[in-house]
C-alpha cells in the first residue's frame, strides 16, 4: 500500500527541485595533456651560488588533467578539474654562465573552469596549485592560485570528441625577492611566472 503525500509536504518540497535539476546536469568527462613552455623570474642579489643575476632557464613541461562538467548553463559548461605535473629540472645561470645546478618544479592542482560553447571553444577559470620547488640545497611548497585561459576546437565525432587548442596560464600571486628573505621564500621568488602551450585530449 502506497501513501500519497500532499504536494506541500517537506519531502516533496525537497525532492521536486532535485528531480527538476537532474536533467540539467551535463555528465561530460575530459582527459587532457598540456605541453607548455614555462618561464621563470630572474633575481639579482647574493645567493649561495654567488652574487649577481640568477636566471632559471625556460623549460618545456608536461601536465595531465582530468575534468568533469556537471552543470550546463546554456552558453557555457561549468567544469571542475584535477591536474598533475611531474617534476622537471631547469638549468640555473649566474650572470649568464651555467652554474651546474638546477631548479626543480612539480605541482598538483584543483580548479574550476567555464567552457563556452562555440565553433572555436573558449575556456576561462582558476586553478589552485600546490607547487614543490627545489633548488639551492632547499625544498619548499608554494600554494597559490593560477588563472587559465584556452582557445581551441573540438572535433564533432560520434563517441569521443578529440580537442586541441592553445592555453595560457599565469599565477595570481608572486613572491618578490629581497636579500632579507628566508631560504624558503627565496625559492618561492623563483617559482614559475608563465606557461604558454598546447592543450589537447578527448571528451566523452
Amino acid at each position: 500500500m502506497f501513501l500519497s503525500l500532499p504536494l506541500e509536504t517537506p519531502v516533496k518540497k525537497i525532492l521536486l527541485p532535485l528531480l527538476i535539476a537532474v536533467p540539467l546536469a551535463a555528465q561530460s568527462y575530459e582527459l587532457g595533456l598540456n605541453i607548455s613552455r614555462q618561464a621563470y623570474p630572474s633575481n639579482t642579489g647574493s645567493f649561495v651560488l654567488g652574487t649577481g643575476k640568477v636566471e632559471p632557464q625556460d623549460k618545456t613541461v608536461v601536465a595531465g588533467r582530468f575534468g568533469y562538467s556537471f552543470f550546463d548553463l546554456g552558453p557555457a559548461l561549468f567544469q571542475v578539474t584535477l591536474a598533475y605535473q611531474p617534476k622537471v629540472d631547469t638549468e640555473i645561470r649566474l650572470n649568464g654562465a651555467n652554474t651546474g645546478t638546477s631548479l626543480g618544479d612539480e605541482y598538483w592542482g584543483v580548479g574550476a573552469m567555464f567552457n563556452f560553447k562555440a565553433l572555436v571553444a573558449v575556456g576561462a577559470g582558476v586553478e589552485y596549485r600546490s607547487e614543490k620547488i627545489t633548488g639551492f640545497g632547499n625544498t619548499t611548497t608554494y600554494g597559490r592560485p593560477w588563472a587559465r585561459v584556452n582557445v581551441g576546437y573540438a572535433f564533432p565525432t560520434p563517441l569521443v570528441k578529440p580537442f586541441i587548442g592553445l592555453e595560457v596560464a599565469a599565477p595570481l600571486t608572486t613572491k618578490s625577492y629581497n636579500d632579507s628573505l628566508t631560504s624558503e621564500d627565496i625559492l618561492k621568488s623563483f617559482a614559475p611566472k608563465l606557461q604558454v602551450g598546447l592543450y589537447g585530449g578527448i571528451r566523452f
